[in-house]
């Protein structure tokens, strides 16, 4: 495509919006043997996503390239492994095989974490050390303890949850303090 089709694929004015552009993504026109400047599929590619990034509110200043690596991975009958790599742009990657097996191991253990179960009643015994201590919590974190901000109505200074009360004791910061207490029924 050459630089006056592509002026009219993105509705540009100008040659120099047009480099303007190029020059954001990164981008170099070749020329062709009679010295006219074009652009590759690849390019067409990149200037699209420039073009849907700028029509999505965003400026040439904050776009950053669209940069793609696919990897092929082979065990062969030995069982090395092959990495072939088809570079799509100037990026370039080379793992060993050990550096590919820690990475994996890294990966595993971060999604195995995540699907541990979470202990539904380890929030009381955090409360039960808050009394026992007399710590005074902040808002935010009676909040990631109890999973709700609490809050009194106006006057009050107690707020219940369960069988815990919690008592306004001042300010932390720009939060609430809070006093927890266990409610103990005879």
């Amino acid at each position: 495509m050459n630089v006056k089709e592509l002026c009219d694929r993105y509705k540009l004015q100008s040659r120099k919006s047009l480099y303007s552009r190029l020059e954001a993504a990164g981008l170099k026109l070749p020329k062709d043997d009679d010295g006219k400047a074009y652009a590759t599929e690849q390019m067409i590619q990149q200037l699209d996503d420039l073009d849907q990034h700028l029509k999505n509110g965003g400026s040439l200043k904050n776009y950053t390239p669209v940069t793609s690596v696919t990897t092929h991975l082979e065990i062969t009958d030995n069982g090395n492994l092959l990495d072939n790599t088809t570079q799509t742009t100037q990026l370039t990657t080379q793992m060993s095989r050990e550096e590919l097996l820690e990475i994996i191991e890294v990966l595993g253990g971060a999604i195995a974490s995540r699907l541990q179960p979470i202990d539904s009643i380890a929030y009381n015994h955090s409360l039960e050390q808050a009394q026992e201590q007399n710590w005074i919590l902040s808002s935010k974190e009676v909040k990631q303890l109890i999973g709700i901000k609490p809050s009194c109505s106006k006057g009050e200074n107690v707020f219940t949850r369960g069988c815990w009360s919690f008592t306004k004791a001042g300010k932390i910061g720009n939060q609430t303090g809070w006093r927890v207490k266990k409610i103990v029924e005879d």
